[in-house]
Order: structure tokens, then sequence, then C-alpha cells
């Protein structure tokens, strides 16, 4: 039986709410829930944190991995052409392997792609980035930011991204960082495309579908690029 009130007594909600909330409770998951109360219940005082603000911080979490899924996606997909536009099979890459190159890289992991990318010489990575300095610890970044959308991670109130260093001299494993390191890798004219994305998640937007509750998103949790 799911202890429904372990996670009520942590919110204020309204008796017309308790229905909805039931049903995204088995959909998400009750730890899951209860872990969002207690982290907007952070940034409150005085009171406890709606039902509404609850809701609100799963859909726009959810807005912000599906924008940023698809950005890393689009660098997943320069690094996969990348390799194989400059070489013609993976004993140049320095690989003993009986695969050819495109199946190579077509099946293996963002992980493993971006330690290849980081074993080119300069000129190569010059293709990919430019005149960006590109840290290797913020490409490991990258992978592990990819890896929690991949699992369906709430990465809101996330606390195990990898370490990032910007090239403005800020350092930390913020979601925020996190995000502003691969606005950096990306191109620039993508970057800022992403950025308008990201910017304007925080809106409640006009469509309302099913159980949905009234918009209603903490400042606190907005990310502003």
């Amino acid at each position: 039986m799911i202890d429904y009130n372990s996670f009520f007594e942590l919110i204020e909600i309204e008796e017309n709410e308790i229905g909805h909330a039931k049903e995204y409770v088995e959909l998400r998951g009750l730890e899951e829930h209860i872990l969002m109360a207690k982290y907007l219940a952070s940034f409150i005082v005085e009171r406890k944190p709606t039902y509404k603000e609850v809701a609100t911080a799963f859909r726009y979490d959810k807005r912000i991995r599906r924008i940023v899924y698809k950005y890393i996606g689009l660098l997943e997909e320069r690094f996969r052409a990348c390799i194989c536009n400059n070489f013609t099979s993976p004993l140049q890459l320095g690989l003993a392997i009986e695969k050819s190159l495109y199946e190579y890289v077509y099946s293996s992991l963002f992980s493993t792609i971006v330690n290849t990318v980081w074993s080119l010489d300069n000129s190569y990575k010059n293709i990919l980035f430019k005149t960006k300095i590109v840290l290797r610890k913020n490409l490991k970044a990258l992978v592990e930011l990819r890896n929690a959308i991949s699992h369906n991670r709430t990465i809101v109130n996330y606390r195990d991204f990898e370490s990032v260093t910007l090239s403005n001299g800020e350092i930390g494993h913020s979601l925020l960082l996190n995000i502003k390191n691969m606005l950096e890798i990306l191109p620039d004219n993508i970057a800022e495309s992403c950025k308008n994305e990201i910017n304007c998640a925080a809106r409640p937007g006009t469509r309302k579908l099913g159980n949905q509750v009234e918009w209603s998103l903490l400042p606190s949790l907005v990310l502003k690029i």
C-alpha cells in the first residue's frame, strides 16, 4: 500500500487535488514526490510547498530534460560524424578491432565516443570546438548529464553531476553550470538556440493536459542563462 499521507503531510493540498495527486504518485513514485516536496521546502519560509508547486516542478523538470537531451544528442551526432568523416578505419584511431569504423562509432556508448574524441590530435578537435578550450573533465561531465537524463532522473534536485570549470572561471557541479558547460561545447549559433529554449521553459504555456494543475513554478527553480 502506498502511504500517501507521508507525502501529503509535507505539502499544502486542496481537496479537489488529492485524486490527481494520488494518480501522479503512482506514476512517478512516492519517494520522488517526497524528495521534491522537501527540496522545495528548503526555499520556502513559514509555509509548506503546495501540491501545485510540486507538480509544476516535475513538469518544468521534464521540459528542461527534453531540451538538454536534444542538444546533447546533437553533440553526439557531431562527434560521431567527425570521426567517420576524418578516418577510414579503427586502426587509424589505434584500435585493433575487427569492426568497420562505422560499426565501431555507431555501436559505441557516448562515453566511448567522448574518450575517442579526446584522444584525437588538436587539428581534429579544432573541427569540433574551433578556438574553444574544452577540458576533459567537462566532456566527462557532459556524459554524466546525458546519462542522468536518459535514465529519467529528476534533474532539478539532482546532486551527483560532475564538476565543471567554465571559461569564465566558474567551478561547480550544479545543474545550471552543467548546462552552461554544454552550451560552451555546442557551436555558438546552436548554443544560442538552446539558451533561448531553456530560458523560455519557465513559461506557463497555453495547454493544460489531463489532470495537470495550474502552473505554479517557484522562482528559485528557474534556470536563467
